[in-house]
């Protein structure tokens, strides 16, 4: 009876040793205090630009281990435009007509981007760039606008506040050093608050919409 309580004593403390299990990956943020979203911290890459006339694709050499982020425009579509690529991120753009937004790629280090297709019946310009290239959602001061389109959140938000004008869909993605969220998924106008942690980046998804977004 001993030897079976000094067996499970040693059990006992072995698995309390042991580390912990999980399904998630916490990435730290950079000495700057810009969100990361790999393993290694944001850097200052040179843009990227690429134009076209019609249906293709054109490959892309941004680093793999950096966030993109890829502003799409196309001023005379007239039918659907429909962008994808074959890294972690699919589906970048799905709309009807002219289209002019921007969304993220290649945050995904271990499927980064490589290729990028276009489909679209007039010419189009392609940009990809750095975080340099958003703008701040400050505290306390809304921002507002129309589209796709992905902004800073600095640190020190607890809150974010979106008001909605659209007869389509629009998400709202958080991606901080932590985690990735959809924040918001709805039909139609609409204002919300959700709980946000900055530094992180904001995406609105909403080819159709007027937004503002505000946060505290």
């Amino acid at each position: 009876m001993k030897l079976r309580l000094s067996c499970l004593l040693v059990l006992i403390l072995a698995s309390a040793c042991a580390p912990p299990v999980g399904y998630g990956e916490i990435i730290a943020a950079s000495s700057s205090g810009e969100p990361s979203t790999g393993p290694a911290a944001p850097r200052e890459v040179p843009p990227e630009t690429h134009t076209g006339t019609g249906s293709g694709e054109f490959a892309t050499s941004w680093p793999a281990d950096q966030p993109g982020f890829f502003t799409f425009d196309c001023p005379k579509c007239s039918s659907n435009v429909i962008i994808d690529t074959d890294g972690g991120e699919h589906g970048l753009v799905n709309a009807i007509g002219a289209y002019k937004g921007t969304t993220w790629l290649n945050t995904y280090p271990d499927r980064p981007t490589t290729r990028v297709t276009v489909r679209a019946n007039a010419p189009w310009t392609a940009t990809i760039q750095d975080y340099r290239s958003l703008s701040t959602a400050a505290v306390g001061q809304p921002s507002s606008g129309k589209g796709d389109a992905v902004l800073r959140l600095p640190e020190g938000a607890a809150h974010v506040q979106l008001t909605v004008k659209t007869r389509g869909n629009t998400g709202l993605w958080l991606m901080s050093p932590e985690k990735r969220d959809l924040l918001v998924n709805q039909i139609g106008d609409l204002q919300v608050e959700r709980d946000v942690h900055g530094p992180a980046y904001l995406r609105v998804d909403g080819y159709e919409a007027t937004w503002t977004l505000t946060p505290s």
